[in-house]
C-alpha cells in the first residue's frame, strides 16, 4: 500500500515595513508543500491541557524529505490544510506549529520531519 499525502500551505511572518508610529508592520507569506501526511490526534494522543504557548494540539504533520523549509524553520509558522478547505493565505485561521519539529535522520520512510499543530482559540 502506498501512502499519499496532501497539499498544505506553510505561512511565515516577516516584517514588511514600519508604520507612522515607528512600529513594525508584519505580513504573512505562504508556501505550498505537497505530500504532507496529516493525522488528526485522537483522545489517546492529546489531552485537554493546552501547550504552554496556549495552543491546543490537534494534528500531527509529517513533512516529506523533499521539503527543505524554503523560507526558514517551521518554528513560529502556521499551516493551512488546503485540501481540507482551509484558505492557504489566511494566517488567522491556519493552525499554529507548536515548538520545533522532530527530524529523524536517518529515516527509512519518505517523511522525516514531524510537526505538531493546533489552534489558539480564545
Amino acid at each position: 500500500m502506498m501512502m499519499i499525502g496532501e497539499a498544505v500551505s506553510v505561512l511565515r511572518r516577516s516584517q514588511s515595513g514600519i508604520d507612522e508610529m515607528g512600529d513594525p508592520i508584519f505580513e504573512w507569506t505562504g508556501e505550498s508543500v505537497q505530500n504532507v501526511l496529516v493525522r488528526p490526534l485522537s483522545g489517546s494522543d492529546m489531552s485537554d491541557q493546552l501547550h504552554p504557548s496556549g495552543v491546543k494540539m490537534e494534528y500531527s504533520l509529517a513533512f516529506p524529505k523533499s521539503y527543505t523549509a524554503g523560507c526558514g524553520p517551521l518554528r513560529g509558522a502556521r499551516v493551512a490544510l488546503v485540501e481540507r478547505g482551509m484558505d492557504g493565505s489566511d494566517a488567522d485561521k491556519a493552525l499554529r506549529i507548536v515548538g520545533s519539529p522532530d527530524v529523524t535522520r536517518p529515516c527509512p520512510t519518505e517523511w522525516d520531519m514531524i510537526a505538531m499543530a493546533g489552534r489558539a482559540d480564545g
